[in-house]
């Protein structure tokens, strides 16, 4: 059975602006999909390709199978419903009015009261019935029109931003009516720019950046930080708590990379410095750590490279050898005040190995007093910069990456 929408190289222009460059993707029966991307990056050009108001330059645009050019506009509308960013209307119609008229597609006598008026009930605004249009606010003007698209009973729904225009209350219930229309048949295509509302509600997110395509796939895939980054230019954190996932954003990316740090962490010593770093402008690892650990998930967040043990367990052989591997790779290595047990002991003698090969360490004075393995005299008797809390040593690494600058 073929796709319901399928998009393959697809190029479209604006005369000779490219706007979207080989774009490929499957949307089938039952799936909810959100667009998201940068302003420009080709996400309403996309929508109004599936719905047929443009022609591709390059490639190939199918509904059902079948090319959109090859469908009347009336057929279309049976298979396609559309909620566009803005509507307007020439004449002054009722709400009632306005929201039959997606009945239109469907024959004479589909367009029975009480569909516009229940249609208009799910959304929550049964008292708009009787309103005029032009009288209404632009976010009430907005779940009308989705009304409107609702009566078509398209097997297709399309949405551009409709969330854009209403409070939170009303961008949730809209959201929760989409996954239950979703669940109850109906494909939805969906632009947002709302990350965490597309982390939450749709079954796969396509990302758009430059006319391209940047990911396609479940969004705890392409929601990375590293993909957000690159396509957004922000650092992006992941959470997960009491089952939920959700992101959080820093402005602070720096456009050019101040180096590579390595950071021995663990029970939570790590957190603060790792995020301080990243939003500094360093590219920063870590390990070894345990999975499951406080320092892991903040890492996993952030998208760092790490050397990671099973829970609970000792360092084993393979995430010593990851470790020291990015201890080598980096322009310097930070100890935290981490507690030092025989279970992550080999932490300190890989710092200790990577200091030999040359990478500079510096270490939390707390580490010492944390230490219940005594491997930490070895840190004092070789050529490693003890510092005073967290604070001192952020300051003396930033320090650094100016001295050596200037």
């Amino acid at each position: 059975m073929a796709p319901l929408v399928s998009l393959r190289d697809v190029d479209f222009a604006y005369e000779e602006r490219l706007v979207l460059r080989r774009v490929s993707f499957e949307l089938e029966a039952g799936e909810s999909i959100g667009i998201v991307g940068p302003n420009g990056s080709g996400k309403s050009t996309l929508v109004d390709l599936v719905d047929g108001i443009l022609r591709p330059r390059a490639g190939e645009v199918l509904v059902n199978g079948l090319p959109t050019g090859k469908y009347r506009r009336r057929d279309m509308a049976r298979e396609v419903a559309l909620v566009p960013q803005h509507f307007d209307l020439d004449f002054d119609l009722a709400v009632r009015e306005v929201v039959e008229m997606g009945a239109y597609c469907r024959g004479k006598g589909a367009a029975a009261c009480d569909d516009a008026e229940r249609t208009l009930a799910r959304l929550g605004v049964a008292d708009l019935v009787n309103r005029r249009f032009s009288e209404l606010s632009g976010g009430e003007k907005q779940l009308v029109v989705l009304a409107q698209a609702l009566m078509q009973r398209a097997p297709l729904l399309l949405l551009d931003e409709p969330a854009s225009a209403l409070d939170v209350s009303h961008q949730l219930r809209l959201f929760d009516l989409l996954q239950e229309l979703n669940c109850g048949g109906l494909s939805v295509l969906c632009i947002l720019h709302d990350l965490n509302l597309a982390l939450h509600y749709f079954d796969k997110l396509l990302v758009l950046s430059d006319g391209g395509v940047a990911a396609f796939g479940p969004p705890d895939d392409v929601l990375r930080p590293e993909i957000l980054e690159a396509v957004y230019g922000v650092r992006a954190y992941m959470h997960r708590h009491a089952g939920r996932t959700y992101l959080t954003f820093s402005p602070r990316l720096r456009s050019k990379r101040r180096g590579r740090i390595h950071v021995v962490c663990g029970g939570g010593t790590g957190a603060g410095l790792m995020r301080e770093l990243v939003d500094a402008g360093y590219e920063v690892s870590a390990g070894a750590l345990n999975a499951l650990d406080t320092d892991e998930e903040t890492g996993r967040e952030l998208g760092l490279q790490m050397a990671v043990e099973a829970p609970f367990s000792p360092v084993g052989d393979e995430a010593h050898a990851e470790n020291l591997e990015l201890m080598r790779a980096a322009d310097l290595v930070v100890v935290t005040a981490v507690p030092v047990s025989h279970g992550n002991a080999r932490n300190i003698g890989a710092a200790l190995e990577a200091l030999g090969e040359g990478t500079p360490v510096w270490a939390d004075e707390g580490v010492r007093a944390n230490d219940f393995a005594g491997v930490t005299d070895g840190l004092a008797d070789a050529d490693v910069r003890f510092f005073d809390g967290e604070a001192d040593l952020v300051a003396a690494v930033l320090g650094r990456d100016t001295a050596a600058t200037s």
